[in-house]
């Protein structure tokens, strides 16, 4: 009886994980921000995450995400990513693992239903369609998980459909990550076309 119990137990606990696996890839993430390493040894990877995630699907190495931050130490990946509601969560893989590409293919760029620009007629907020103005549809600065949304900041600056603006706290709004190298990206649409831009701290933001 007890052994009857206990594969119960064992079944019941397999099926919710396969439903939260599920609901997880049946939604589109987009990747906000991404790092890897171990303690207080982490690197951003952001960039980088965004490209793999692109392809197929991938394996968490030093190799892949382009350095080991902690030398014979047992890392991480985490990426935190946002649904097309705002909603937003930490995905964790173990180094070796391996990361389905196929969850992380929102955001405002992707053409997918739900998020701004895919030109379905609903969710998008009108993004979509051959609107001339240049829409800012997304706009993050920071590093890592310390991430400040300048979207309305930015789309507030656009003067005559044109936005020329140098990326530094002042002009931010604020500095989410003192004392780090931070970067500004930026979704935007312009002409029915959907673009990004990542632009260095210190830089020029010239759009379109």
């Amino acid at each position: 009886m007890a052994f009857v119990r206990l594969l119960l137990i064992t079944l019941v606990m397999a099926v919710c994980g396969i439903l939260g696996a599920t609901d997880a890839v049946g939604q589109s993430w987009w990747v906000q921000s991404a790092d890897y390493g171990a303690g207080n040894q982490r690197q951003d990877v952001t960039n980088t995450v965004r490209r793999l995630v692109n392809g197929p699907n991938f394996r968490v190495t030093n190799a892949n995400l382009g350095s080991d931050p902690a030398v014979g130490r047992d890392k991480t990946l985490r990426i935190v990513a946002k649904d097309s509601r705002g909603n937003v969560r930490d995905f964790n893989y173990k180094e070796g693992q391996t990361v389905n590409a196929q969850v992380f293919t929102g955001g405002p760029d992707s053409g997918r239903p739900g998020w701004p620009g895919w030109g379905g007629g609903s969710g998008g907020g009108g993004w979509g369609g051959g609107n001339p103005d240049l829409r800012i549809t997304s706009a993050m600065w920071g590093v890592g998980r310390r991430q400040q949304d300048v979207t309305n900041r930015l789309q507030g600056m656009v003067r005559n459909n044109r936005l020329s603006v140098k990326v530094m706290p002042q002009t931010m709004g604020g500095d989410p990550a003192n004392g780090y190298s931070k970067t500004l990206t930026v979704y935007y649409n312009y002409g029915g076309r959907s673009n990004s831009k990542v632009v260095p701290e210190g830089a020029m933001l010239t759009l379109p």
